[in-house]
């Protein structure tokens, strides 16, 4: 997405400026989360090795700090269509074909995603009273990154769902294939 043109007016220059935005962030937060991860474990091994000092509480530190890393790590990912996919007929498909399937899996994973974060709240919900071991955070908190993956990757969907695909997300993943 970096190397794509923005259009020149319009909703789709918001949208291009905000997608870009929106995965500037998540890379930035993904990349500081998972560095302060990085920073918890050798600070914990240091301390137990070197000081003989326990930190039992960096493992439910870490293991938070880790979800919201892939919560934000995946919503970057969906806007820039990095997921796994499949494409087995995609080629094959005429102009108006491949328009409608997209709209189609966008529709789709929509669904999916709306589903999943419904699925996260009502577990969030489910264990306000359940604590972790060693500093006593309800597990909500974890289920909470879940939810806002799933919540900004459905609003995405939903929009691609709406508005189809779009010139400069498609020219940048056609020069990206291209390269040799």
């Amino acid at each position: 997405m970096e190397d794509a043109v923005a259009p020149s007016k319009g909703l789709d220059r918001v949208a291009f400026y905000t997608l870009r935005s929106v995965t500037r962030l998540c890379d930035g937060v993904g990349v500081a989360l998972m560095a302060a991860i990085l920073l918890l474990i050798v600070a914990a091994v240091i301390a137990r090795d070197l000081l003989g000092v326990g930190m039992p509480w960096t493992e439910e530190v870490a293991s938070m700090l880790a979800i919201y890393a892939i919560g934000f790590g995946s919503l970057s990912a969906w806007v820039r269509g990095e997921h796994l996919a499949v494409d087995l007929f995609s080629h094959k498909l005429s102009g108006l074909g491949r328009h409608v399937q997209y709209r189609l899996t966008a529709l789709i994973s929509f669904g999916f995603f709306a589903l999943a974060a419904w699925g996260a709240w009502i577990m969030s919900d489910v264990s306000a009273n359940n604590k972790t071991v060693s500093l006593s955070i309800s597990f909500s908190y974890l289920y909470y990154g879940v939810f806002f993956s799933f919540v900004g990757m459905a609003l995405i969907a939903l929009w691609q769902c709406v508005r189809g695909p779009v010139v400069w997300l498609g020219a940048a993943r056609e020069e990206e294939a291209s390269r040799p």
